[in-house]
């Protein structure tokens, strides 16, 4: 485009408005950003304002866009589309309406030409400011005059264009009192350039506007779906909210009517309103995501691997407010019935709750992915509460992600297909249904307990196993993860002591998790007797169960204990007796290794439960041991099998500075142990790799690692350097080769 004037023409508002029929913002452009209350748009409309209140010569520099004819209201328009420009043609517009409304010009132009294209709230608030009546008033703000007028509707003030006019039209008021006459609006000019008479056309902006910026996301996304929109969709109500003024003549025109009233409302959060598009594109974009995993063909592998790529987890809000591609979106929309489901998912999302607290969602929980296993499942049944119990346990068990959230709602369209062709309720469908491929523990457990409600013995107590199933599922922390109550060995096989377990769970949890009983003997907590009682029964210390154990009596920690099938055995031990001093006595006496029985044994636990809430174990280099608190700790309590055994025996001894009162076991700062064997001081290395070793020979006072006078080869190790070696898997189970390889460097220490 040239930059010589020549093919342009200088226009003011009123001479644009007589020539065309209409004047209408386009989708490509922003909301009206001059009235937004920030300071840098606050600097710009006072600045505006002064400059066109001074009644000076004012131009506005460049107009452009392009002529179209449209059919609105059933004739034919002749309408003029700004590429560039819509900021000050708003400005404009909103300074003849208030010049009229206060009575101030005597301007007769037809204002209702000019409106907005964008959200349709922005596009209906300018048609009722210029043909509903009201007035300006000297003792109340523009804003408010509007807002109490009959014809405003409350939800156009979630709108951004909306409250930006308002904004403006407050500061045109304010103005005016500082003022005596309005200013000549006609003093203020800009150039206009019709870029179709000039053989351009619109996408010259996508280089030139500057200024501005495109559409949102969002409304990219949005403007797609409305092209692809199908004219042919059954209305079912259940898709829509009821509301008389809706369009009633087709599924097109009541999607796009919605979509800019109640669906937006549903996702605005008045505390954060820039993350509206943000929001209802996310939770557009996985529900459809989850369709694909549903219903979409499951040979195709790019249309699932692009949704991934659309959802991927480390951009997070990014991927929604930047770009979001369309292909693999407009191929979920070609499925059967996903207009209609994604409508109906966008309708009810405002009436779901909680199924543990019965409170309502919060709005940037929707698009999140726990409450769109909800929706998701309530479109795809139908609002079925024996599916919306299953949904809920699934989401809070088992949905944490992308990944797990579209493999919920493939195992879901699978129960659906089962369930319509068979002709089943839902829990019969669940029951009998037989999955592809493997399925999550919490899966399992929800078949377990379908057939249990279906099938199951009758109880003596007359109540069914749905009651009381619903009843423990609901209880403090466990929100749907029971299967400690029926699962000694496998899913499913111990029903006959459930009660049993179901008492003892309410006898020792509450909702923060282990608390205290009434008697002496029952201090779960306090005492940390059901801890001790848990690791007084575990079998089995060897295994990878022992990788960030957390010593903690709060709900996280032993739900995850719980629902475990690594501890499966001793849970099931703590859960079918009742905890007591006497029956933890047993437990105790019966463990056959020492350094096992010191933890629960002596005063370690009860130290750990009281001062280190949160504390943790997590595997050496060697899978040895060691316990220190969350984070980055000043020290840790080491928990070293070899070394508890020796000093379990009085073989070794430790730093008086490392000691804790009343506890067989130690303090260290970082991860090294110190130790005292005999009259010589070692050093357990908590870093161990190719260059440092396990076990040093140290100095009388720790503070350096014992060297040797003529180190054995070049090599530069610390096995050249210094006195030291490797700890062997087989000095745990025989101790004793552990303090021979002690004696070994003595002896080489005393030779040299």
């Amino acid at each position: 485009m040239s930059n010589n004037t020549s093919n342009y023409q200088e226009y003011t508002f009123s001479k644009l408005l007589e020539q065309y029929d209409k004047i209408l913002i386009p989708m490509i452009q922003r909301d009206y950003a001059q009235g937004r209350t920030d300071k840098k748009a606050t600097d710009v409309r006072s600045n505006l304002l002064t400059d066109i209140f001074s009644d000076k010569n004012v131009h506005f520099d460049l107009v452009f866009g392009s002529k179209e004819k449209r059919i609105i209201d059933g004739k034919e328009k002749n309408c003029f589309i700004p590429v560039d420009g819509q900021q000050r043609l708003t400005t404009l517009f909103l300074l003849y309406l208030y010049g009229q409304k206060a009575g101030k010009t005597n301007t007769e132009l037809d204002l209702s030409k000019f409106s907005y294209d964008t959200r349709r709230a922005a596009s209906d608030f300018c048609k009722s400011i210029t043909s509903e009546e009201w007035a300006v008033s000297n003792d109340k703000n523009v804003s408010d005059v509007i807002k109490d007028s009959s014809w405003f509707m409350n939800y156009w003030e979630k709108d951004p264009t909306v409250e930006g006019m308002l904004n403006m039209l407050d500061a045109i008021h304010e103005k005016c009192k500082k003022t005596i006459d309005y200013p000549n609006l006609d003093k203020v000019s800009f150039f206009f350039f019709d870029l179709e008479s000039n053989g351009l056309n619109e996408n010259l902006y996508l280089k030139m506007n500057s200024r501005g910026k495109p559409l949102t996301a969002f409304e990219n996304l949005k403007a797609k779906m409305e092209k692809v929109l199908p004219e042919d969709v059954k209305i079912e109500d259940k898709c829509f909210p009821n509301c008389d003024a809706s369009p009633k003549d087709s599924f097109k025109a009541k999607w796009k009517y919605f979509m800019d009233r109640n669906w937006t409302e549903a996702f605005w959060d008045s505390a954060n309103p820039e993350k509206y598009d943000v929001s209802i594109a996310k939770f557009i974009v996985r529900f459809l995501s989850g369709y694909w995993a549903a219903f979409g063909n499951n040979d195709e592998k790019t249309t699932a691997e692009d949704l991934k790529i659309v959802n991927r987890k480390e951009q997070n809000d990014k991927n929604y407010s930047d770009y979001i591609q369309f292909e693999p979106i407009k191929a979920v929309l070609e499925l059967n019935d996903a207009f209609p489901s994604l409508a109906y998912a966008l309708t009810t999302a405002p009436k779901i709750t909680s199924y543990w607290t019965n409170n309502a969602i919060n709005v940037s929980d929707k698009s999140e992915y726990k409450f769109l296993t909800a929706i998701f499942t309530y479109v795809l049944f139908d609002g079925d509460k024996d599916a919306m119990r299953f949904a809920w346990n699934m989401a809070e068990n088992y949905v944490t992600e992308y990944d797990t959230f579209v493999t919920y709602c493939k195992r879901a369209g699978e129960i659906s297909n089962f369930k319509r062709i068979k002709k089943l309720t839902f829990y019969r469908a669940l029951s009998s249904i037989e999955f592809v491929g493997n399925t999550s523990d919490q899966m399992k457990e929800e078949i377990a307990k379908a057939e249990q409600m279906l099938d199951g013995a009758p109880r003596s107590d007359g109540k069914t196993w749905e009651e009381i199933i619903i009843k423990a599922e609901k209880f403090v922390f466990f929100k749907g993860a029971i299967r400690f109550l029926f699962t000694p060995k496998d899913i499913g096989d111990d029903w006959e002591h459930f009660d049993a377990k179901w008492a003892n769970a309410q006898e020792y949890f509450d909702k923060d998790g282990v608390k205290d009983g009434n008697e002496n003997d029952k201090l779960y907590k306090s005492n940390a007797l059901l801890m001790k009682s848990l690791l007084a029964n575990c079998d089995d210390f060897g295994k990878r169960i022992w990788w960030h154990f957390e010593f903690s009596n709060d709900a996280n920690r032993w739900k995850r204990i719980l629902i475990s099938g690594n501890w499966r055995n001793a849970v099931d031990a703590i859960m079918g007796v009742r905890v007591t001093t006497e029956t933890t006595r047993k437990s105790i006496d019966a463990i056959s290794k020492p350094y096992i029985k010191n933890i629960v044994d002596d005063g370690l636990m009860d130290y750990v439960c009281k001062y280190m809430p949160g504390a943790w174990i997590r595997s050496t280099y060697h899978d040895y041991h060691a316990i220190w608190q969350s984070g980055y700790p000043s020290y840790q309590i080491v928990l070293n099998p070899i070394l508890s055994q020796l000093k379990f025996y009085n073989k070794i001894d430790y730093s008086d500075k490392n000691s804790i009162e009343n506890c067989r076991y130690y303090k260290c700062v970082d991860k090294n142990v110190d130790f005292k064997y005999g009259c010589h001081f070692f050093r357990w290395w908590g870093y161990p790799n190719e260059k440092e070793l396990d076990v040093y020979l140290m100095e009388n006072d720790w503070a350096n690692y014992k060297e040797r006078p003529n180190p054995t080869s070049d090599k530069g190790t610390d096995e050249d350097r210094y006195y030291c070696f490797r700890v062997t898997k087989d000095m745990e189970s025989d101790p004793s080769k552990f303090t021979d390889a002690l004696d070994e460097l003595i002896k080489k220490l005393q030779i040299s």
